[in-house]
């Protein structure tokens, strides 16, 4: 694949399309490479692949999924151990670090840049009269296709990272860049959903979506996941309480109404579509000894367990009475395997040991494959977009409608738990969308349960930590700009979380 990076970018296409024959000719030059209708069907599949490495692999996933609390894992790899420290330390963001640490923000950040390159690069030869069909349904397609990369991965640099670079089509890559803050980038990849949406809407009944690995989108799918995707950042973008009050939730509400009817789970093919979920599915193809279920979740299914795992050996705590839960929820039995022994080393937190792992692509083989080489890999799941509603109805003030498509959902249909009462308190509605989103959603979009912690509650200490609540105080709550990046652009680096920075949103120097 040829592609023209601009000079800031000349690493990441290295770093994120892993396994990928790239030939970068650090050309700012569009034109010299992108010539054919080829031309731009290959770029484009390359800056997907870019994107889905950026996101939904082992890195960053891992890490901020453990400093989430939604799984736990006392290995080092992947940066998991060190933010998974309790009471919570710092992001050590310096390029001195170890490479498999500094992959928690190097590879969605590479990897996201990577892709809006690739859609930048489509989009200008487009407009300069590279085609396929000569501005066909085609054409439009492509360019579709192109708005959509960009969008999802400025999307996910504005839900991940404090700031990042907002270039297009039209910058000049000549000039020096300037970092923008995740408040302007958010609104930027809305824009892009709703450009992808226009064109696919105005195309003929040829319109076909096809880069991500196993799927074929027509016109109205494609929609369908441009919407959800424009309700998810507008949801998950708040880094604390206090932000989660700006979330426009009529537009969340009106994004979410036309979105996905069907679970979004690209195929993986053991090469370049694989997923971080080969490392928290209970028998995966990469074995069943990585990630346990995180202690606060049993304890949201069974609230007769502690939600921290009692520190035995280090501290003497007594044991747990009954290591094997019980819960009124049916999925405790479908999603979930109890396991009566834990595998990670004592001196790296007994904190991190749970008795269970996530089960439910082998009691459900239409949910999932095994992450790696076979396989659906779903991350954006019908019911998440229904949660997305339901929670923008609530906040509208329509409880009763959120109230329905809560009993309509998950929690009644495989978990078997009663429905809320047409009356239902707000407080009540509420935890029945936290819990499904932490139960039915785990597993499935990346980072989920680290995005709602800490827009969903106050910072709760390591020590007093309650099942479906905020994140651990000193959690970074975004990540920062690589190291390697801040030194090109000549800045200095920076951290979150830690001591200094409780919420985990000011940068410590």
């Amino acid at each position: 694949m040829k592609k023209a990076l601009p000079i800031i970018l000349l690493i990441l296409s290295l770093a994120a399309c892993k396994d990928l024959d790239t030939v970068n000719n650090n050309n700012p030059d569009r034109n010299a490479v992108l010539t054919t209708g080829s031309d731009l069907l290959t770029v484009l599949q390359g800056g997907y692949i870019a994107w889905w490495q950026g996101v939904h692999d082992d890195h960053p996933v891992i890490a901020l999924s453990v400093t989430g609390d939604a799984y736990g894992m006392g290995w080092a790899n992947f940066g998991a151990e060190r933010m998974g420290e309790e009471p919570r330390i710092p992001y050590n963001n310096r390029a001195s670090e170890e490479n498999d640490y500094q992959q928690v923000v190097k590879d969605p950040w590479f990897g996201c840049l990577s892709a809006v390159s690739s859609a930048n690069d489509v989009i200008a030869a487009i407009d300069k009269g590279v085609t396929i069909d000569n501005g066909g349904p085609q054409d439009e397609a492509i360019l579709a296709a192109a708005h959509f990369l960009r969008a999802v991965s400025w999307g996910y640099l504005g839900l991940l990272f404090d700031q990042t670079f907002l270039v297009d089509e039209n910058t000049d890559l000549g000039k020096p860049l300037t970092l923008v803050p995740y408040t302007e980038v958010i609104p930027a990849a809305i824009t892009d959903l709703e450009m992808a949406i226009m064109l696919a809407e105005s195309s003929d009944i040829s319109f076909i979506h096809e880069y991500f690995n196993g799927l074929r989108l027509g016109s109205e799918d494609f929609v369908q996941l441009c919407h959800s995707y424009a309700a998810r950042f507008l949801t998950q973008w708040p880094r604390t309480e206090q932000e989660k009050a700006l979330v426009d939730w009529t537009a969340v509400l009106a994004h979410a109404e036309l979105g996905l009817t069907f679970d979004f789970a690209p195929i993986a093919d053991g090469k370049f579509w694989q997923s971080y979920q080969s490392y928290v599915f209970a028998e995966a193809g990469i074995g069943p000894f990585w990630a346990r279920v995180d202690q606060r979740l049993v304890a949201a299914l069974d609230p007769s367990q502690p939600t921290r795992y009692p520190e035995v050996i280090a501290k003497g705590e007594p044991p747990l009475s009954n290591p094997e839960a019980n819960s009124a929820d049916k999925r405790l039995e479908t999603d979930f395997l109890y396991f009566p022994t834990n595998n990670f080393p004592p001196d790296r937190g007994e904190w991190h040991y749970s008795h269970y792992k996530h089960n439910r692509n082998i009691t459900d083989p239409t949910f999932a494959g095994d992450g790696s080489s076979s396989g659906p890999m779903p991350v954006f799941l019908a019911a998440d977009n229904d949660l997305l509603r339901a929670e923008a109805l609530l906040a509208l003030n329509r409880s009763p409608e959120a109230v329905a498509i809560i009993n309509a959902g998950t929690r009644v249909t495989r978990g078997e738990l009663p429905p809320l009462g047409p009356a239902a308190a707000f407080a009540e509605v509420d935890r029945a969308i936290r819990y499904e989103r932490a139960i039915e959603l785990l597993s499935t979009a990346p980072m989920s349960l680290w995005l709602d912690r800490r827009r969903n509650g106050p910072r709760l200490s390591y020590l007093e930590v309650d099942d479906l609540g905020g994140l651990q105080i000193g959690t970074p709550a975004q990540l920062p700009v690589p190291a390697e990046e801040l030194r090109i652009q000549g800045l200095a680096p920076y951290n979150f979380g830690g001591p200094l920075d409780p919420e985990g949103v000011v940068a410590v120097f």
